[in-house]
């Protein structure tokens, strides 16, 4: 592997494909899934991956010098590139504050950097005193937020935006649907005034409740608890070794 500069948010000076996944304890929480999604990107973008052996021998080697209670550990990917790294985490306690972006996103379906642009959407909204933004495409249909996937309890019912709307195919996502019941559908800003409640779903954050969108406030009641708490059961942390 060559060399390479980083930029100012850790990423190598080049383009590829990254999964971040949160660590407790040195153990990572899904790892089986992202590097899953790494090889299929990797492989519809033509980008070479090292052998699963050298990169879990690299992951245990990366997590031994660089411990922390709670991490984040990142992995790059590109031509010629495999960049890991290891820092601590400061876990999220609040509700997130959320606002609607003012134009429409086209979203990717692979986790790519140079990550700029989606920085540059929480830059935007911290401006205004958000934590992010709603974001939708052009059939006004919801999408994501900058960093997260979204999930809305809508008339008694867990709903999250299908990848035909233009998301990252999420990891929490996945299992939110897979173990927790939440429903694929098209969300329509029209639906926003009827949302209840709500979820940033990340590997970070994992289910980060939403108290605003907009002026608009959420409900953070027994079905977010309920949720969050299947969610976060089914997202332990399992050795690397």
């Amino acid at each position: 592997m060559t060399f390479f500069e980083l930029d100012s948010h850790g990423f190598p000076r080049a383009s590829g494909i990254f999964e971040t996944i949160k660590t407790i304890n040195g153990a990572p929480i899904a790892l089986g899934r992202h590097m899953r999604r790494a090889l299929e990107s990797a492989l519809e973008l033509g980008i070479s991956m090292p052998s699963e052996d050298f990169i879990r021998d690299e992951i245990v080697r990366v997590l031994a010098e660089n411990a922390h209670e709670v991490g984040r550990l990142r992995i790059c990917f590109g031509q010629e590139i495999f960049h890991i790294t290891h820092d601590a985490y400061v876990e999220l306690t609040e509700p997130a504050r959320l606002n609607f972006y003012s134009q429409t996103v086209i979203g990717a379906i692979h986790k790519l950097f140079p990550y700029d642009y989606r920085f540059a959407l929480i830059e935007a909204a911290n401006d205004e005193g958000y934590h992010d933004s709603v974001l939708f495409s052009e059939k006004n249909e919801i999408t994501e937020s900058a960093v997260a996937n979204l999930a809305f309890y809508i008339g008694g019912q867990w709903v999250t935006p299908p990848i035909t709307s233009g998301i990252l195919p999420g990891v929490i996502r996945a299992i939110a649907i897979e173990e927790c019941g939440v429903r694929v559908r098209p969300i329509h800003v029209s639906e926003i005034p009827e949302v209840e409640s709500g979820f940033m779903l990340s590997s970070l954050r994992i289910a980060q409740p939403i108290s605003h969108i907009g002026d608009m406030k959420l409900k953070i009641g027994d079905a977010s608890r309920a949720l969050e708490e299947q969610i976060r059961t089914n997202c332990k942390p399992v050795s690397v070794g």
